[in-house]
């Protein structure tokens, strides 16, 4: 067990983990240590979005590291700055230090999202392999090899919303929005989270079914051409796996790890 870890070593453990430097990401991303302060960590939480409610309840919960899926750069209008100028100095305010990755939590093989949603659904012991290319590395997976009910995997769907009550009240049949535009069963899914609507993709790798996050409106509608199904589950919904996996991994790391090392959650707000 290593002690005395300061955020900036936890950040190299983490980016050794997730092997960040092979990817390339959106520039907003900015994958890695976003906020720091010099005290060693003593309680590790997570969250999907580096959001002002997210940073004050780690504050709260004696957090002084937070990992997230969005952090704090996304958007450069002259409105994103300020918000973001608002979360540096909370977060410095409330000694949290804030480590975020986004496509490289997405793709990892083990803590990722993607595996992770497909364990939730019930579809890690199928035939699968990767799919999904974002800038160049494939984040989902496609499964294959069954014979699953449409009805059944937005079902599964359903059950992420138990975190989510607020996001959820505000999307169709339960927070899960279903696009009937392929087979009732399916075998062929593919799984990527967050938002993913490359419909050509899809198209070309045979799949009938996509379950993602969201997906923008022209791709539901390109998909009723194509004769795909889309599950839409929610983009935060979907992005839990990966923060709430890298959290219990750096506990382990940590001096004291155990009870005092809680995880918690905030209700997905997007990319903000």
């Amino acid at each position: 067990m290593m002690k005395k870890t300061p955020p900036r070593e936890l950040a190299r453990i983490c980016d050794r983990i997730l092997e960040t430097k092979k990817f390339r990401d959106f520039p907003a991303a900015k994958n890695g240590l976003q906020v720091s302060h010099g005290r060693p960590v003593q309680k590790i939480g997570w969250a999907v979005d580096a959001d002002e409610e997210s940073i004050r309840r780690a504050g709260r919960e004696k957090l002084d590291f937070l990992v997230v899926h969005h952090g704090i750069f996304w958007g450069e209008s002259p409105v994103d700055r300020k918000i973001r100028a608002r979360r540096i100095r909370e977060a410095r305010r409330l000694g949290v230090a804030i480590y975020s990755s986004h496509l490289p939590l997405d793709a990892h093989p083990e803590l990722g999202n993607s595996i992770g949603l497909i364990r939730a659904m019930g579809l890690d012991r199928a035939k699968r392999k990767r799919f999904g290319d974002a800038m160049g590395r494939t984040i989902g997976y496609q499964v294959e090899g069954g014979r699953w009910k449409r009805s059944e995997l937005a079902k599964r769907c359903k059950s992420l919303k138990v975190f989510w009550p607020r996001q959820s009240a505000i999307l169709p049949d339960g927070g899960v929005k279903v696009v009937r535009a392929g087979p009732e069963i399916c075998r062929k899914i593919g799984v990527v989270t967050g938002g993913f609507g490359d419909l050509d993709q899809v198209k070309k790798a045979g799949l009938d079914t996509l379950v993602t996050g969201e997906a923008d409106y022209p791709s539901q509608v390109k998909a009723r051409a194509l004769g795909i199904n889309l599950i839409l589950a929610g983009h935060g919904e979907t992005e839990t796996f990966g923060p709430a996996a890298l959290a219990a991994t750096l506990r382990r790391v940590v001096a004291g790890a155990g009870r005092s090392n809680r995880t918690f959650l905030v209700p997905p707000r997007g990319k903000g």
